[in-house]
């Protein structure tokens, strides 16, 4: 695999352009790393510089909301109120499995951006061995998580993959695939190493960087995903001893209110584990400083003047007699968004969105009678919340995403769509309790297993105006208390960019999506219709998504590819 094509330095301090015809020129780049890194704050600042890369826009987009969420049968596009699609070709063919992905931008996107981490990290370690810089070692322990971090992300999307652990060699460009079990093992032992380096907490000043519990954390999600592709039963265990690791330090807590995990003021709370960190800026949108995307993706597309107009108004025709009156009359009631009449006018920058991250029926369903967690997940059309009532007609079901909105508060009209502060949560303690319920029950400790998941349950219980809803579960039957697990895992975790992993991972992707698609896509006529068909073209082999076709074409040696694509592309 030809990895200098998609290599770039990420620290921001050297201000080196990610160009590939530049680092197409090794010596060159080789050169320029080399002389950076002479002390520890060459190498924060390199550190720093890799976290960037996982603040971009496509990175967030393409590997969270649309392949962790869209893909699946909780959430879809928007519909033809959305500008987002104007433009979103790639999403619209990735969210109906369309086989020509691999030529797709959002699949070139994230190949490259993830190499472009692992060669970074892979710099910064190897210069602060070489040139020996002091306290050298919580660094390079930090590149192995980044490196790891994204090598987990690989290896869940698209199977098993290259093994680059230094800086590579003209001769070791052409690095063909590994197996899943040794890519697996691979991310295994650099977060391992990551958890044996790194400090328990950093300071104030670096909120969101990954510590020991980060790593342990990371490690136990891996070895469940490696023992769901092995369904080896060492594999379960070591998920159980690591997990059983971070319960007795204590490192993580579950916050008592669910909804308060999501919220603003509550960004790096003690139940989250890690977090891509975002700000907001006035800085405009598409440049280095850019927010939090999803924010913004996840967010109802609003209502323009021609909504509000009876003579150019189509929301009657879309939506059924008296829909332009209800959002006219609302609007006007609540003064939010009136002009200086007092007459309703167009939402403006701040409080738009592109409806492309949209909660489906089959997901609003799925959560028990007076399950609060339901409430604290979607905004429903016609909910009053953050101070004025949310329409959501640019989505197909009605619904939008709470977990990710950012609230008025803290959008000003300078930051508008993109520069928003929401960070991105990766990893909560909640997740990875329901990760020890499954490791248990597949160990055989259903008892156990139970205790996991009703610490779950009695918070979400605890938050209900009812405490009698979400009773305790006893079921102890292995094979059906591994469906209440992955049930719990759904609704605990809605809209968090897990659905479709979790899906893939065990096995129940392809009739998952082919039985969504006879119940809500097939008949245009039901309830949550969104008309992207998606349920349709799913095959067994999209538990991976395919290989770039821009890195299988740069793979070639000799007239040799290298490189191989997955199964059915």
């Amino acid at each position: 695999m030809k990895l200098y094509r998609i290599s770039a330095l990420a620290a921001s301090a050297l201000l080196l352009a990610s160009c590939n015809s530049l680092l197409e020129k090794a010596p060159l780049a080789q050169i320029a790393q080399e002389n950076f890194y002479s002390s520890e704050s060459d190498l924060n600042a390199a550190i720093l510089g890799v976290y960037h890369v996982f603040m971009t826009e496509n990175f967030g987009l393409y590997h969270y909301l649309h392949i962790g969420d869209n893909l699946s049968d909780d959430s879809a596009l928007g519909n033809d109120r959305s500008p987002g699609l104007a433009w979103a070709a790639p999403a619209k063919s990735l969210v109906q499995y369309d086989i020509q992905f691999s030529n797709n931008y959002a699949c070139n996107n994230t190949w490259n951006q993830d190499w472009q981490v692992v060669t970074n990290a892979n710099y910064i370690i190897e210069n602060a061995e070489k040139n020996d810089i002091p306290n050298r070692a919580p660094y390079i322990a930090e590149a192995k998580f980044l490196r790891s971090y994204v090598y987990f992300d690989m290896a869940a999307q698209l199977g098993g993959l290259p093994l680059v652990d230094h800086i590579l060699s003209s001769e070791e460009y052409y690095t063909p695939r590994a197996s899943m079990d040794d890519t697996w093992a691979f991310v295994e032992q650099g977060f391992i190493d990551a958890a044996a380096g790194l400090p328990e907490t950093w300071g104030p000043a670096n909120t969101g960087r990954a510590t020991k519990g980060t790593a342990l954390a990371m490690l136990a999600r891996t070895y469940v995903y490696h023992a769901s592709y092995n369904k080896s039963q060492e594999t379960w265990q070591k998920a159980y001893d690591t997990i059983k690791q971070i319960v007795n330090a204590g490192y993580y807590q579950l916050l008592p209110n669910y909804a308060d995990i999501f919220k603003y003021e509550n960004r790096n709370n003690k139940e989250l584990i890690f977090s891509i960190q975002f700000w907001t800026t006035v800085s405009g949108w598409g440049d280095s400083n850019d927010g939090n995307m999803m924010s913004f993706y996840g967010r109802d597309a609003g209502i323009s003047n021609a909504d509000l107009d009876p003579e150019q108004s189509k929301l009657d025709d879309l939506f059924g007699a008296g829909t332009r009156e209800w959002v006219y009359n609302t609007m006007k009631a609540e003064g939010v968004f009136v002009n200086d009449k007092g007459e309703p006018r167009a939402y403006d920058k701040r409080m738009t969105g592109w409806s492309m991250h949209c909660p489906t029926m089959d997901l609003y369903e799925a959560f028990e009678e007076g399950d609060p967690r339901r409430a604290a997940t979607v905004i429903e059309r016609g909910e009053k919340f953050d101070g004025f009532t949310h329409f959501n007609l640019s989505s197909p079901t009605g619904l939008q995403s709470k977990k990710e909105y950012c609230p008025m508060e803290y959008r000003t009209d300078l930051s508008n769509e993109d520069n928003l502060g929401m960070n991105l949560i990766v990893l909560r303690y909640a997740d990875i309790l329901l990760y020890m319920a499954e490791a248990c029950n597949e160990l055989g400790k259903s008892g156990e297993a139970l205790e996991y998941l009703e610490m779950v349950r009695a918070r979400a219980r605890n938050c209900a105006s009812d405490r009698n809803v979400l009773p305790k579960i006893t079921e102890t039957n292995q094979a059906k208390l591994r469906e209440i697990i992955w049930h719990e895992r759904r609704v605990e975790l809605a809209m968090e960019y897990n659905r479709y992993y979790d899906l893939a991972r065990t096995g129940r992707l392809y009739n998952t999506m082919h039985n969504y698609y006879e119940k809500y896509e097939k008949d245009a006529s039901l309830p949550g219709y969104s008309g992207q068909d998606k349920g349709k073209y799913v095959q067994e082999y999209h538990v991976h998504m395919p290989i770039s076709r821009q890195a299988l074409e740069a793979s070639v040696y000799e007239g040799v590819q290298t490189l191989e694509q997955n199964p059915g592309y």
